[in-house]
């Protein structure tokens, strides 16, 4: 467009010069009024010439100035970024102490009413932006990786547990084989499942796993589960690199204790979780409900693995970090997984847009 506009002042300019170039054809005709008109004319290409200098410089001027703007921006941008994601570390960091401080007041219990379960409500930062925290414990819901565990009894109980808990959420059983069928490292589809030769034909084709999970959103890539089902699923399940992991009951929500064997029911479970719970052991929960005796291997009051969910804004820029953290005996916490631009779970605000997250 710049090009085309002084190519335009150029030819007005050549076409005035040649204008003011051309003399008459009778030399005796040459008067004074001639002289001053052709005196005129030069000046007139003077203006001219003297308006396209102006032109052109300031057709280069918004030329600079716009690209020094969209340098500019992007270096607040990307200062944003790092900004945020700084604070995403950060906050990744004060988890860990958290939870270390945990072990150290309260051994080896773990309840809601701890610091490290409070809700934090979102707050400013440099008057620029905002964060947000949630530590989870994932011995509180149903590890999907559960159903990987070389153990078959201990495998077939997880996948009717997993069954029971669809059946607390109303979410459609036909989940379960095409998570197994996902999981697994044979071709041998279930009868309800799908194996890489039904995601080969999709666009993009992908193949199936033949391994245990490494996130939750893998269960958007399954074959015939739908996306409100996954929604109301998500906070009652999670996956944690240990397949035989022990729900805490101090922890875990109703639909997930009821899931735990056929004979406790959700009225049971929803009689545990409307009170405080802090159970000591075990055999505490056993001495008021008897039920759990038959499964007493399977819980526990202690929890190893966290989830952090985190999400911060500075200016435009947002950042959304998801640690999944080990607590070791000692109080060690070990990061196992950190990822960027997951799904961000905040208990409060944000579980019903879980669908729309990933």
């Amino acid at each position: 467009m710049i090009k085309w506009r002084v190519g335009k002042l150029l030819f007005i300019r050549a076409l005035v010069v040649r204008m003011a170039g051309v003399q008459s054809t009778d030399p005796g005709r040459h008067t004074a009024a001639t002289k001053r008109g052709q005196l005129h004319k030069q000046r007139g290409v003077a203006l001219i010439s003297v308006l396209l200098i102006v032109a052109i410089l300031m057709a280069l001027t918004t030329r600079l100035l716009s690209g020094h703007q969209l340098v500019v921006q992007r270096h607040q941008n990307t200062f944003g970024q790092n900004q945020a994601l700084q604070y995403a570390l950060g906050a990744e960091d004060l988890a860990r102490q958290v939870l270390f401080k945990d072990q150290q007041l309260s051994g080896e219990i773990d309840h809601l009413e701890e610091i490290w379960s409070q809700p934090i409500t979102p707050f400013a930062i440099d008057e620029s932006g905002f964060i947000e925290i949630r530590l989870r414990d994932l011995h509180g819901c149903f590890n999907l990786n559960s159903l990987t565990i070389q153990d078959k009894a201990k495998a077939d109980r997880a996948r009717t547990r997993l069954l029971l808990l669809l059946q607390n959420l109303g979410v459609n059983p036909g989940i379960i084989d095409p998570l197994m069928d996902w999981t697994d490292a044979d071709s041998e589809p279930r009868a309800s499942g799908a194996e890489d030769d039904n995601y080969l034909n999709r666009i993009p084709p992908y193949r199936t796993a033949n391994q245990p999970l490494y996130d939750v959103s893998e269960l958007y890539l399954l074959e015939g589960v739908e996306r409100d089902e996954i929604a109301l699923l998500l906070p009652h399940v999670c996956v944690i690199p240990d397949s035989d992991v022990k729900v805490n009951i101090n922890t875990a929500k109703a639909e997930v204790i009821a899931a735990l064997d056929n004979t406790i029911g959700i009225a049971v479970a929803e009689g545990i979780v409307g009170v405080e719970r802090r159970y000591q052991n075990v055999d505490e929960l056993i001495q008021s409900y008897d039920v759990f005796t038959a499964i007493k291997e399977d819980i526990t009051v202690q929890s190893r693995y966290f989830e952090l969910h985190v999400r911060v804004t500075v200016n435009d820029s947002t950042v959304t970090l998801r640690s999944t953290l080990e607590r070791e005996s000692g109080g060690t916490i070990r990061l196992l997984q950190r990822n960027f631009g997951k799904l961000f779970q905040m208990q409060t605000l944000f579980e019903s847009d879980l669908q729309d997250d990933v």
